[in-house]
C-alpha cells in the first residue's frame, strides 16, 4: 500500500494534467464526425514481367470511397490514394484480376471502404520485334504532260515491336501522305510514319527521306 501511495502522490499534478488531456482527447474524439469521400484514382500495373506488356483496352482509373473523420477526410485529394495491381508473378493470357480494398494505399485514418470496378480484366502477351517494310503514300497527281517515276524510300524498311496479336498481322508501315500538287520536278521530303496502332512501337524513332521522281509523260 504504501508502495501505491508513494505512486500516486509523486509527480501528482503531472499525472493530473496528462489525465485531464487525455479525457479532452477522448472526448474530441468521441464527437468527431465520420465522413466519406469518393474519388477517381489512376490503377498502377506494378512489376510488369521482361518481355511481356498488357495488350488492348484495360482500365486506367478506378472509383474509391473513403470512410473517416471530418478532418481526416477534407484534407485527402487523388493524389494522396494510389490503387496498384502487381503482375510479378503473372504469365501470358487473359487475366480477369479481383479488386479489394487491399489494392489501395491511403492516408492513415481513411478506410477504404469500396472500389469499383471489383475487378479488371486484361490481356499480358509477349513483346515481340519485326521488321516491315515501308511504303510511300502519294496523294495527288503530276502536272499534266507529266507522271510519276521512280518512288525510292530510305531505310526502306523499320523495326517495330508490340503485343504479339498486333505484331504478327503487321504486314507494313506506310508514310504520311505526301502531296504533288501538279509538280513537275522531283520531290525529296522527309516524312515521319503514319503508325496503324497505338500499341504498336517503332524502335527508332525516326522521319524516312523519300524521294519522288517526277518526268514527262513517256519519257524513259
Amino acid at each position: 500500500m504504501r508502495q501505491l501511495r508513494h505512486w500516486l502522490i509523486y509527480n501528482w499534478h503531472l499525472k493530473l494534467i496528462s489525465l485531464i488531456l487525455a479525457v479532452m482527447l477522448w472526448m474530441v474524439v468521441a464527437t468527431e464526425t465520420s465522413s466519406e469521400l469518393g474519388m477517381e484514382v489512376p490503377l498502377e500495373y506494378r512489376n510488369i514481367p521482361a518481355q511481356l506488356e498488357i495488350a488492348g483496352d484495360t482500365t486506367n482509373t478506378v472509383q474509391v470511397r473513403l470512410r473517416g473523420s471530418s478532418n481526416v477526410i477534407r484534407d485527402i485529394s487523388a493524389k494522396n490514394v494510389s490503387t496498384t495491381i502487381d503482375l510479378s508473378k503473372m504469365r501470358p493470357g487473359e487475366k480477369i484480376v479481383p479488386l479489394s480494398p487491399q489494392n489501395v494505399q491511403a492516408p492513415f485514418g481513411a478506410d477504404v471502404i469500396r472500389v469499383n470496378p471489383s475487378s479488371v480484366r486484361f490481356n499480358l502477351e509477349r513483346t515481340l520485334t519485326k521488321t516491315v517494310p515501308v511504303v510511300p503514300t502519294i496523294l495527288g497527281q503530276a502536272s499534266d504532260g507529266f507522271e510519276i517515276g521512280s518512288v525510292a524510300v530510305n531505310p526502306s524498311r523499320v523495326e517495330v515491336e508490340g503485343p504479339e496479336s498486333r505484331i504478327s498481322t503487321l504486314a507494313s508501315i506506310a508514310t504520311v501522305p505526301i502531296r504533288l500538287d501538279r509538280r513537275q520536278t522531283h520531290i525529296e521530303q522527309a516524312v515521319d510514319l503514319d503508325v496503324p496502332d497505338p500499341q504498336i512501337r517503332l524502335r527508332r524513332p525516326a522521319p524516312v527521306a523519300v524521294r519522288v521522281e517526277i518526268r514527262r509523260r513517256g519519257q524513259r
